[in-house]
């Protein structure tokens, strides 16, 4: 028992004093050491887990999906392309960046075989009443094209895209929905030209659309939009696509579910 024996109240009766114990206190010195051994390990763990784990890589869901006819009027040898952005984010430090090696549009219509099709080019959409002017001043390694007078988009030629640590990448990339540009044969072989492709696409009410991105490191990441075509609200639903795309040439669709996997 801690304490004195002060006297005896009876034969088996012990009268205890408790001793006074000194508070214990920490220099500053010692919080500040320890405070720094915690910092350090942590610190260590935390390089460790990203050498491990490498990049972390998010798709961030498209807000809209814009399509147009290129190569002429909408007649043969029309095509049409989508473009859509490349939103991604890696969480992981700046040392672990990131490659994407593969980028693949997957358009879910009726049938086993969900048509999937190539990225093709880098694209700049430019929105302006100043299309044609700005048309005439095209970079020469670029390729552009005019419709309805306000709309341009500036193609490139393809390149590998990065995402480095700690840091987002996002781009325009443009897809030809035409069988020529399929990622999956046999799967795109209704897809022959302008007229075909929209007529595909205006028949259904809701499609989903899949941009699926393999990165070198972590693997594959899919963002998805699906596109309500009823855009007046109608409570029937009246084709209105293919009439568009031939009179303009081009329209942005906005996406009513957006999702993401990891």
């Amino acid at each position: 028992m801690d304490g004195t024996a002060i006297g005896r109240a009876g034969p088996n009766i012990v009268f205890w004093k408790r001793r006074n114990h000194r508070p214990i206190t920490l220099r500053p010195e010692v919080l500040i050491a320890g405070a720094a051994l915690l910092l350090s390990v942590t610190t260590v763990l935390a390089g460790a887990w990203f050498a491990i784990r490498g990049s972390v890589v998010t798709a961030v869901p498209p807000d809209s999906i814009f399509f147009y006819r290129d190569a002429g009027e909408a007649g043969a040898g029309a095509v049409l392309t989508a473009g859509v952005d490349t939103a991604l984010v890696n969480s992981a430090s700046g040392n672990y960046g990131d490659v994407i090696t593969r980028i693949v549009m997957e358009i879910d219509l009726p049938g086993d075989n969900d048509p999937a099709f190539k990225y093709t080019a880098l694209l700049t959409p430019v929105f302006s009443e100043t299309a044609e002017r700005q048309a005439g001043e095209c970079p020469v390694t670029a390729r552009c094209v005019v419709n309805d007078g306000q709309f341009l988009v500036i193609e490139e030629p393809r390149r590998t895209l990065d995402v480095p640590g700690g840091a987002s990448r996002s781009d325009y990339v443009g897809f030809v929905l035409q069988k020529e540009s399929c990622d999956r044969p046999g799967a795109c072989d209704r897809f022959l030209d302008f007229q075909s492709v929209v007529a595909l696409l205006e028949r259904a009410q809701t499609i989903t659309f899949r941009i699926r991105y393999q990165l070198h490191d972590d693997g594959e990441k899919v963002a998805v939009c699906r596109i309500d075509m009823n855009t007046a609200g109608r409570e029937a639903y009246e084709p209105w696509l293919a009439a568009h795309l031939t009179n303009k040439g081009w329209v942005q669709l906005p996406c009513n579910l957006r999702t993401s996997t990891l």
